[in-house]
């Protein structure tokens, strides 16, 4: 849930004046991906990144018999010594596989990307959601 509510979703009901009666008539909207006709594998790996359906060693360690601590889910494809989660893997991890994919992705990635803790939020919620999809997809195929 802290990946969901940390990179995609929408404020949480404790935050204040969440469901105040101003807000009471809101709706969040539907991400892009869930409104637009896109092949139904392309959606299935935004939602799979989106729910940490993955097998990033952050999720995969989180219920693995030998349980890890958040902080010793190191990433074993590089030797940065940072957590392996979604925003490393997708926009920072320098393996070869997923330099060589955000090359063959580069119109995706703008060259003044922002920096902070809503770069990944950024990222997924662009216009260009068919080359995200398409990127999203082929990451969550080099970890099986």
């Amino acid at each position: 849930m802290r990946t969901y509510h940390t990179h995609f979703g929408v404020p949480l009901e404790n935050t204040p004046g969440w469901w105040d009666d101003r807000k009471r008539n809101y709706k969040p909207v539907l991400p892009l991906y869930l409104r637009l006709d896109i092949p139904s594998n392309l959606s299935r790996a935004l939602s799979c990144l989106r729910l940490s359906g993955h097998n990033f060693l952050v999720q995969r360690m989180r219920h693995d018999r030998n349980r890890r601590p958040y902080k010793l889910r190191i990433c074993d494809r590089c030797d940065w010594h940072t957590i392996q989660d979604e925003d490393h893997i997708l926009l920072d991890c320098p393996h070869e596989h997923l330099v060589r994919l955000r090359t063959q992705h580069q119109l995706i990635f703008p060259p003044q990307f922002e920096d902070g803790p809503a770069r990944l939020r950024t990222f997924m919620n662009q216009p260009d959601i068919f080359g995200v999809a398409s990127f999203v997809a082929k990451c969550l195929a080099l970890f099986p």
